[in-house]
C-alpha cells in the first residue's frame, strides 16, 4: 500500500488568492515564453496520488447509494410530523435538508457518469439512471454536457454549463438578462427548468433534437434517459394519489431546492474574483483545471455531498478515475504538489456559502479582455486598476 501523503500547513487565505508571479507566468505562456516549472504537469500531479485513490469499489459505491436513498426515505417519512408540529418554517427546513440529500444522490449519479462508480460501464449506466431519473436529470445527456465542461474547464467558448458573459453581451442585454442571476430566488429555477429542460445555455437535456446532440445515437440516448425521468415522475405522481398539489408540494418543490443546491455548488466551484477564463489560443488543460476551487462548507455538508465541494480540484484533474470516497486523500496529495506553485491551488472555507453565492452573483457581472487571450471579471480588473493607481 502506498504511504499516505502529508503536506506543510498553509492557511486557506494564502492558498486561495492569485499570486502576481503566477499571473506573470501565465502571461509569459500566452506570449510563447513558457518558463520551466511555471505550472505543474498532469503527470507530476498524478505521481503524487497513491494508486489506491484510483481504485473503484462497486460495493462501496452501492453502500453510498443505499445510504442516500435511505436518508431520503426517512426524510419523507418524517415530513407529516415536521409539517404538523412546525408548520411552514418546519417545511422550509425540510426542503433545505431534503434538497441537500437529493444533491447527494445526484453526486452518486455523477460518479456513474464519470465511470468512477464501478469498473463496468453497464453497471455505471444502470445505477446512473437510477440515481438521476428520480430527480429529473436525464443521465446520458447530462453526462455529455458535463464531460465537455471537464474537458474544457475555463475555456471561453467550450466550457459547457458555465455561461461566461462578455461585457458587450451584458451591456446590450435587457434588464432581466443583466439582473436575473442577481435575484436570490432565481436559484430555484436556474437548474430545473432553465438549464436541464429549457436548455440555456447548452441545449435541452430532454429534447432529442436540441443543439446539445449531434447524431442519432445521442438523440436515442436522450429519448431513453428523458423517458425514464418522466416515468419516475409519473410513478411518484401515482404514489401521491394523483394529486397535483401534493406532487408540487412534496416532489417538485424539493427538486427546486435541490436545483438551488446544485447552482450554489457548481457556481462556487468555478467562480471567484480571481478566476481567469481563456480563449482558444491561450487555453491549456492544466491552466483550465487550476481555475477550480475547493470550498469547505462545514457542518458535515462536505461529507454529505460526497466531497464534491472540498475535493473538486482533485476531481477535475482525474474525473474519470478517482471515486468520491478517495477525494479527501487525493486532495491532500495534490495540494502537496500545487503548494510548490504559488497561486495554483485555490481553497476557501465558506461556512457562509449562501452569502458568498448571492454576493458574487451581484459583483461578478461580466468578463473583459476579449482578444487578449485572458479574461477576468470587470469588477476585478477595476479593483486592480485602482490598486495600481494607489501604489
Amino acid at each position: 500500500m502506498s504511504p499516505p501523503c502529508s503536506f506543510p500547513s498553509a492557511s486557506p487565505a494564502s492558498s486561495s488568492s492569485s499570486d502576481p508571479s503566477q499571473i506573470t507566468q501565465i502571461q509569459q505562456q500566452q506570449n510563447g515564453h513558457t518558463q520551466a516549472g511555471a505550472l505543474p504537469t498532469v503527470d507530476e500531479i498524478r505521481a503524487a496520488v497513491p494508486k489506491e485513490c484510483f481504485e473503484k469499489s462497486l460495493a462501496r459505491s452501492l453502500f453510498y447509494l443505499a445510504l442516500d436513498l435511505t436518508i431520503i426515505a426517512v426524510l419523507y417519512a418524517v415530513v407529516p410530523f415536521v409539517e404538523s408540529k412546525f408548520g411552514l418554517f418546519g417545511l422550509f427546513i425540510w426542503y433545505c435538508v431534503l434538497g441537500m440529500y437529493l444533491s447527494s444522490l445526484f453526486c452518486i449519479g455523477h460518479d456513474c457518469g464519470h465511470g468512477t462508480f464501478s469498473n463496468w460501464e453497464w453497471v455505471n449506466d444502470v445505477f446512473g439512471h437510477v440515481a438521476h431519473a428520480v430527480i429529473m436529470v436525464p443521465y446520458w445527456p447530462w453526462q455529455k454536457s458535463h464531460r465537455q465542461h471537464h474537458q474544457f474547464t475555463s475555456h471561453l467558448d467550450k466550457d459547457k454549463g458555465h455561461p461566461w458573459v462578455l461585457e458587450e453581451h451584458y451591456e446590450n442585454g435587457g434588464w432581466l438578462q443583466r439582473n436575473f442571476s442577481k435575484i436570490p430566488l432565481s436559484g430555484l429555477i436556474r437548474w430545473n427548468p432553465i438549464y436541464t429542460i429549457a436548455g440555456l445555455p447548452d441545449g435541452s437535456h430532454f429534447w432529442p433534437f436540441s443543439r446539445l446532440f449531434s447524431n442519432n445515437t445521442e438523440r436515442i440516448k436522450c429519448a431513453f434517459s428523458a423517458s425514464l425521468c418522466l416515468i419516475s415522475s409519473w410513478a411518484i405522481f401515482t404514489l401521491l394519489s394523483h394529486s397535483p398539489w401534493a406532487f408540487f408540494k412534496y416532489y417538485y418543490v424539493p427538486l427546486m431546492f435541490q436545483g438551488y443546491w446544485m447552482i450554489i455548488i457548481t457556481y462556487l466551484q468555478h467562480q471567484d474574483e480571481q478566476i481567469e477564463v481563456y480563449e482558444e489560443n491561450s487555453w491549456a488543460f492544466v491552466k483550465g483545471q487550476l481555475q477550480t476551487y475547493d470550498r469547505e462548507y462545514g457542518l458535515g455538508i462536505d461529507h454529505a455531498l460526497h466531497h464534491i465541494t472540498d475535493g473538486h480540484v482533485a476531481h477535475h484533474f482525474f474525473f474519470t478515475r478517482i471515486p468520491h470516497y478517495h477525494l479527501p486523500e487525493a486532495t491532500r496529495c495534490i495540494r502537496k504538489v500545487l503548494d510548490k506553485y504559488p497561486g495554483t491551488y485555490k481553497r476557501k472555507s465558506n461556512y457562509d456559502f449562501l452569502f458568498q453565492f448571492l454576493r458574487m452573483n451581484i459583483m461578478l457581472d461580466c468578463l473583459v479582455g476579449r482578444g487578449s487571450g485572458l479574461l477576468k471579471y470587470r469588477s476585478t480588473v477595476r479593483r486592480e486598476g485602482r490598486r495600481e493607481k494607489a501604489e
